[in-house]
């Protein structure tokens, strides 16, 4: 039995999320459905992220294990099959014990903001048409690099045994008229970077300020944050793995 790492992106527009779920079509759903059609047999697979309804992604992986033989002919015909929303960008065999979830170490996520009404945009960006000051935004982003709990920033009924996590980077970059959130961690919550991104751009229009946010941050209480923001301006950029897999992956 050998175990294989899928390479997909994704436009989450169209599905209910990443994970199989009742009554919703989702980006796992799709890929063990057009498996079945290739290899003529049920393929289970596992996946390292799981993005929200409507999320994006450049990058994620699943994992599964069979005795067939795959070869990269098999890319191509997964496409063929696939919505034209999700693509296979490559399959590697990797170790037994390899877990694409569990042997990540680093994930990263973008977050992407336009002020000037765009229908190349729409979709995939949200549009904010308000002035909001920059430097106001760097400020906050860089304070949460000081914080390692982040209960506050998990929406209610989120199975997990730590709020902790170790963000490495969190940046606002400008370009124009688009505005774009970036941040790494070795883990991420429910709902937590459009949490970051509603509640930071309080700050980013002068509706409240760093000292605030910092008590949003101890307060460990969710109904602090601003959860409102929509899912279509988020994408999971990357995931990162151990050295080891570099010659894999």
């Amino acid at each position: 039995m050998s175990r294989y790492f899928i390479e997909v992106c994704y436009d989450g527009t169209d599905f209910g999320g990443f994970q199989i779920q009742s009554n919703q079509v989702s980006i796992q759903g799709a890929l063990e459905q057009a498996m079945a059609i290739i290899y003529r047999m049920p393929i289970a697979l596992t996946g390292a992220s799981r993005t929200d309804a409507g999320v994006h992604a450049f990058q994620n992986f699943l994992h599964f294990d069979t005795n067939l033989e795959i070869t990269q002919k098999h890319i191509y015909n997964l496409n063929s099959i696939l919505p034209k929303s999700i693509v296979v960008k490559a399959i590697y065999e990797v170790p037994a014990n390899a877990h694409c979830r569990f042997d990540a170490i680093k994930r990263s996520y973008l977050y992407k903001i336009h002020s000037q009404k765009d229908p190349f945009l729409e979709g995939r960006s949200w549009f904010y048409p308000y002035p909001v000051k920059v430097s106001a935004l760097q400020e906050a982003a860089d304070l949460i690099l000081s914080h390692t709990n982040f209960e506050s920033f998990s929406k209610k009924n989120t199975a997990v045994n730590t709020f902790d996590c170790k963000i490495t980077k969190a940046q606002w970059i400008q370009e124009g008229s688009l505005l774009s959130f970036h941040i790494e961690s070795n883990r991420f919550l429910r709902g937590m970077i459009r949490g970051f991104v509603g509640t930071m751009l309080h700050i980013g229009r002068e509706h409240t300020n760093l000292e605030a946010f910092k008590e949003i941050i101890l307060s460990r209480n969710e109904q602090n944050v601003d959860f409102s923001t929509p899912a279509h301006g988020l994408y999971l950029s990357s995931i990162q793995y151990p050295d080891y897999f570099q010659k894999i992956l």
